[in-house]
C-alpha cells in the first residue's frame, strides 16, 4: 500500500528523522503538526521499537523535501520510509538536515535555506574554506604592500689601485 500524500502537496510542515532505538534503521517522515505529536503517535502505535528524534526541519513544502530525501537515499530504504544508515551515511543525512535549517547556534536565528541545501558543492565547510581563503589572499595582498621597497647602495666604483711608485 503507498502512502498518499496529496493532502499535504504544497503545504509547510516539517520533515524528521527518528531512530528505532536498538537498530540502524532510521525514519524519514513528514507532518504538518507538530514534531513532537508525530513522535509520540508513532510512538504509541506505530513501532516495534522506541523512536527518538534524530533532527528535524521546518520547510514551505513538505512533499518536495521529503521526496528529495527519499530519492537520494533510495539505496538506502528498507521498508517505506525507513531507511537503513551505517554512521558515515547516518552523518552525511544530518549534515544535510543543519544545511535546511541553517546554524543551530542559540543565538542565531534559524534559516532555511533548502535550495541551497540541494547543491552538493554548497555547505557550511566549503564556506568557511572560500572565506578562509580570501582572508589569507587579503592578508598576503596587505603584506606586499606595506612593505617597504628594499633600497640597495649605489654602484660605486672600487678604488683605482696606488701607483706602483708608491708601493716600493
Amino acid at each position: 500500500m503507498t502512502f498518499d500524500d496529496s493532502a499535504y502537496r504544497n503545504k509547510p510542515g516539517y520533515i524528521y528523522l527518528i531512530h528505532a532505538v536498538g537498530t540502524d534503521r532510521y525514519k524519514i517522515g513528514l507532518t504538518t503538526r507538530s514534531v513532537e505529536a508525530r513522535l509520540a503517535e508513532l510512538n504509541s502505535s506505530q513501532s516495534p521499537y522506541p523512536l527518538e528524534l534524530v533532527d528535524w526541519f521546518k520547510t514551505p513544502n513538505v512533499t518536495e523535501d521529503e521526496a528529495y530525501f527519499h530519492d537520494k537515499y533510495s539505496a538506502h530504504r528498507v521498508h517505506g520510509e525507513w531507511f537503513q544508515f551505517d554512521r558515515r551515511t547516518l552523518k552525511e543525512v544530518r549534515r544535510e538536515y543543519q544545511d535546511d535549517v541553517g546554524f543551530t547556534l542559540p543565538q542565531l536565528p534559524r534559516i532555511s535555506l533548502p535550495a541551497l541545501s540541494r547543491l552538493p558543492t554548497i555547505n557550511r565547510n566549503n564556506i568557511a574554506l572560500a572565506m578562509a581563503s580570501i582572508g589569507a589572499l587579503w592578508l598576503i595582498v596587505m603584506m606586499s604592500g606595506c612593505q617597504q621597497p628594499t633600497r640597495s647602495l649605489p654602484d660605486v666604483p672600487d678604488p683605482p689601485p696606488p701607483p706602483k711608485s708608491q708601493l716600493l
